[in-house]
């Protein structure tokens, strides 16, 4: 790792590994039943009967007409219910639920449960969408939502008048991409006397909270919602397990004793949310300096049957499409589509990876046109301090984009190889190749998203116990537990050893909200450091041991921060984290493989709080788009996925991972503890691009879509006839 920055001491503490971490699947219950969901296997279908044989007194059956509350999971939109009452809108819709103490008899009853259907013709994908002339589920031609904007006069360049400058156009498709977490999901619902207790693995303790609220028809107060050691996430654990927890809760309650769900790989497969699949279409104007005059850009994400998170997903995205340049004619529209899909939800990047992916081969693209290699381009062309972003936010402060390009390029040696493999011949039957991106990612929830939230963080202090952080985020393997306690340390003046946290329940901590969006150091970190300052004040050299001092604090929007989300104009994030990212490249001639030799990435993240954590989040960020950009494809015929496991489905492996070397920046953010921005995200964000760009490079080809696998270099060589 190379580290840029101010040579400042700095708490380099790990929490000791003992293997006494306890998942969700290692817990026991007296009396515990285990849970099972019947689903719909039509993608999309009127329930005409439902027939169940006999059950044994020891198993009971649960559908939608018993739902004490609302049968509907609280997000934007209530329009994906916990069991379906009369239609069924993908395949895994769950239908019915059964408990019993033997997993294997209720597979068994499940076999003989007879649902039969009345098939409906169902949307297959974006394009059926807009044509397929059915009754709509969220208004005209299903569309969930719609983010657009229009900045000075791009028109004016495309048009008749646009002749004088060289115009670049280009259509792109990513697919879904699994989370492939290691532990699968898994909730257990305990029966209380006057409510109900949750504890499963999960990112979000007081979404499932809220959720539970509506469909129990019980008092948030009622709900205790307990996260318990969660092994990974990456964003498929921030809506989903609400659903799960309602089918466990149901249970739990008509059974009177606690009920265990934990899916096995091929049902969390089939049923969790996926990454959005999308298609952009981008229009690049530039003058005669090579410098961009307009952008004109239309993105479409595939939402699935739900909405879930989408429209959330589809703000990043659109807030991402005009990527790290500085243009003052630009015009998107993006929406966000119904069809008969598995939901799409929540992922690391949240929509940024299918925008930044667009944009930034588009730039590769037009680099090649121009005669220009691919980072002089984004250097005569990037946004700098003093500049404003195409929501007309300035750029004041923390704008380190021009330092992390220099970095990579220098570092790679960049121009020089991108010229030599362009001329370069087959050496022993391969082709070397290097690409580029460059790419931005907003810390925080979008817009007003965080005054909604209004985070709340406390913490307690004696001299005798230490301090003890009370916040609802959770840690899931990305570290937060390790920052948090280092903020409190470092701002206490105590040893990290005498920081605790309190386990995340939704009784016992104040609501910071949901561990997404690159805010749990930037915006709750801050917090505990507020609150710790606070604490600093108020202690006295005699004060007696036992004492405890405790002081809460609840985040407010900096005053500068202006959004408006109808017109899609203003501060769109508190601030960004920059980064740039190069990938290497050598591509077999005769297999198509392609192997990555190196990948450099240069992250503006602010203070490093702890550089080895965020080396850790790097290498595993890069790793994660490297497989979304070259070998994570899963694909639906008819609704259906056809790859349902972990052998269909490919993911890196340790032997897949190349050299990386992450370099950290730090433009420090005065607003953020000890100058931190986030860092969770954006490692995944670019390398899709980067890693394109880099088999162009080599091959003098260009593709438009990711994953990019070896069957579509062999397609593009077979139709130019060189095969």
């Amino acid at each position: 790792m190379k580290y840029v920055g101010k040579n400042v001491n700095r708490t380099d503490a790990k929490d000791k590994i003992s293997g006494k971490a306890r998942y969700i699947n290692d817990f026991s219950f007296p009396g515990m039943l285990y849970g099972l969901t019947v689903r719909s296997q039509r993608q999309r279908a009127k329930i005409t009967k439902i027939k169940l044989p006999l059950l044994p007194r020891s198993i009971i059956s649960f559908s939608f007409n018993e739902i004490p509350g609302k049968n509907y999971v609280n997000l934007f939109n209530q329009d994906q219910p916990f069991l379906a009452e009369n239609y069924v809108q993908y395949i895994g819709e769950p239908i019915l639920l059964l408990a019993g103490p033997d997993i294997q008899k209720l597979k068994e009853i499940e076999a003989q449960i007879e649902i039969e259907y009345q098939d409906i013709p169902p949307i297959n994908s974006i394009k059926d969408a807009f044509n397929r002339q059915l009754p709509p589920i969220f208004g005209k031609n299903n569309i969930i939502k719609t983010y657009k904007y229009h900045k000075g006069n791009p028109d004016d360049f495309f048009g008749a008048s646009g002749n004088k400058h060289k115009i670049i156009e280009g259509k792109y498709k990513t697919g879904y991409q699994e989370h492939a977490y290691l532990e699968t999901q898994g909730m257990i619902a305990i029966p209380k006397k006057k409510g109900i207790k949750i504890i499963g693995s999960m990112q979000c303790p007081f979404y499932i909270n809220k959720a539970l609220s509506i469909a129990l028809a019980l008092n948030p107060e009622n709900i205790e919602v307990e996260h318990v050691t969660t092994g990974g996430a990456f964003g498929g654990k921030e809506e989903f397990p609400s659903l799960l927890a309602g089918h466990v809760a149901f249970l739990a309650i008509k059974s009177g004793k606690p009920v265990k769900m934990i899916y096995d790989r091929h049902e969390d497969v089939c049923v969790t949310t996926k990454r959005h699949p999308s298609e952009t279409s981008h229009k690049i104007a530039f003058d005669s300096d090579n410098r961009i005059c307009a952008l004109d850009m239309t993105l479409l994400l595939d939402s699935g049957a739900h909405s879930t998170l989408s429209q959330i997903v589809l703000a990043r995205a659109a807030l991402a499409a005009t990527g790290v340049y500085k243009c003052n004619n630009s015009k998107l529209l993006s929406q966000a589509l119904t069809t008969n899909n598995i939901p799409s939800g929540a992922f690391r990047g949240f929509g940024a990876p299918q925008a930044f992916f667009a944009l930034e081969q588009q730039i590769n693209h037009s680099a090649y046109k121009l005669d220009i290699d691919p980072y002089t381009l984004r250097k005569l062309n990037i946004l700098r301090k003093g500049d404003k972003t195409a929501t007309g936010q300035p750029l004041d402060s923390s704008i380190g984009m021009e330092k992390v390009l220099d970095l990579v390029a220098k570092n790679t040696n960049f121009v020089e190889k991108y010229q030599k493999y362009q001329t370069q011949k087959n050496q022993n039957g391969t082709r070397k190749g290097i690409g580029m991106s460059a790419f931005f990612h907003g810390c925080g929830f979008t817009g007003k998203g965080e005054e909604i939230i209004r985070a709340t963080a406390s913490v307690e202090y004696s001299k005798q116990k230490g301090a003890v952080i009370n916040i609802a985020t959770v840690e899931m393997g990305q570290g937060m537990n390790t920052i948090m306690k280092q903020i409190a340390a470092e701002s206490l003046e105590i040893p990290i050893q005498n920081v605790s946290l309190t386990r995340p329940n939704t009784c016992k901590v104040p609501n910071s909200g949901p561990t997404v969006a690159s805010r749990t150091t930037v915006i709750v970190g801050g917090l505990i450091q507020q609150c710790c300052l606070e604490i600093k004040k108020q202690i006295q050299p005699e004060m007696d041991p036992e004492k405890i001092l405790t002081v809460s604090k609840t985040y407010s929007i900096p005053e500068e921060i202006k959004y408006d989300e109808e017109k899609f104009t203003g501060h769109a994030y508190p601030v960004f984290s920059w980064v740039a990212c190069v990938v290497e490249v050598t591509v077999d001639l005769l297999s198509f493989e392609t192997k990555v030799d190196k990948i450099t990435a240069a992250h503006d993240i602010g203070k490093a709080i702890n550089p080895i954590l965020v080396e850790g989040q790097i290498e595993g960020g890069t790793l994660q788009g490297l497989g979304y950009s070259s070998m994570e494809k899963m694909t639906v015929t008819k609704g259906k996925l056809n790859h349902q496991n972990l052998t269909d489905y490919i993911i890196p492996t340790s032997l897949d991972a190349p050299d990386m070397i992450p370099i950290i920046v730090e433009e420090e953010y005065k607003k953020g503890p000890f100058g931190a921005k986030g860092v969770g995200e954006q490692p995944l964000v670019g390398v899709p691009a980067a890693y394109v760009g880099a088999v162009e490079n080599g091959l003098g080809m260009e593709f438009f879509e990711i994953p990019l696998t070896p069957e579509i270099i062999y397609r593009e060589f077979r139709k130019r006839n060189l095969v």
